[in-house]
């Protein structure tokens, strides 16, 4: 089977190492023109079996999702082969997902014609930490303990990783929809979490209490609430949250929803911790 992976960051980097270590009948290719690597400059031509796009979707600016980069890898395959199995990692808009998953509009400045298509689509929410700086996302993709898949073809791609995914004990099988909206609820998750942990570092400083991080410790040890996103400062010795998926995954749901106090309150808070004067 011929397999491609379309962007070459660091998702990407991690999917191909894992697809590397696949018994050998699996031929796996990069397509990334920017990073030197394009699949139709090499000499296989033909069109692939599946392809797992990790391309990037950065935020406009509005805060919406720019899927565009997914949907040139979808067009540049389908067009090929309507059979192609597609696998997508990028984190994307789930309104958008749903609807190009049966429908797709040709357009040429103006829309020409709808075409009835239906693209064989399942996404994974990848949940790489791209500021651990203990292990690199190669490691910790290896290491992954859960996987969720939602859409066509979800025990294709089950059974592809899993030989290779050696620590999995936990996956389910989704909609295409709830896989996709599951990755923003977690980073916005995530970065409540932070932003929660940064005011109460505050209260507690304006208390004039020492050793904060001794405190989170105990309270760490109930299992309902973990270390997870609690150190203050962060990894990075700054307030708040930043990095890429947090902020981006954040301004997309608040795009989605366009009414939400509790994201618009988080946000500008985190505006405060970290970018505001030094705690």
């Amino acid at each position: 089977m011929k397999i491609v992976v379309a962007g070459y960051g660091p998702v990407g980097q991690a999917v191909h190492h894992a697809l590397e270590q696949l018994p050998s009948e699996q031929d796996v290719f990069i397509d990334d023109p920017a990073k030197g690597f394009n699949y139709y400059r090499d000499e296989q031509i033909d069109s692939p079996d599946a392809v797992v796009i990790c391309v990037a979707t950065p935020a406009r600016p509005d805060g919406q999702c720019d899927t565009s980069n997914v949907a040139a890898v979808l067009d540049k395959y389908y067009s090929c082969n309507p059979d192609t199995k597609f696998l997508i990692k990028s984190a994307v808009d789930p309104m958008w997902l749903s609807d190009i998953h049966y429908t797709a509009i040709i357009s040429s400045g103006t829309v020409d014609s709808i075409l009835d298509m239906h693209y064989n689509l399942t996404y994974s929410p990848e949940f790489l930490g791209s500021s651990n700086i203990h292990r690199s996302t190669q490691d910790e993709f290896m290491k992954q303990t859960f996987a969720i898949y939602g859409g066509d073809d979800c025990r294709f791609w089950d059974e592809l990783f899993k030989p290779v995914l050696l620590e999995l004990k936990e996956v389910r099988y989704l909609s295409l929809e709830q896989a996709a909206f599951s990755k923003y609820v977690e980073n916005c998750f995530l970065a409540t979490r932070v932003t929660f942990f940064n005011e109460m570092y505050s209260i507690y400083k304006e208390c004039g209490f020492e050793g904060f991080d001794g405190m989170i410790d105990a309270i760490a040890l109930d299992p309902r609430i973990g270390k997870s996103h609690s150190q203050v400062p962060g990894p990075d010795g700054r307030f708040g949250y930043g990095g890429h998926c947090l902020p981006k995954d954040m301004s997309a749901l608040r795009y989605i929803t366009k009414n939400s106090p509790l994201l618009d309150a988080i946000t500008d808070a985190n505006e405060e911790y970290r970018y505001g004067e030094e705690q």
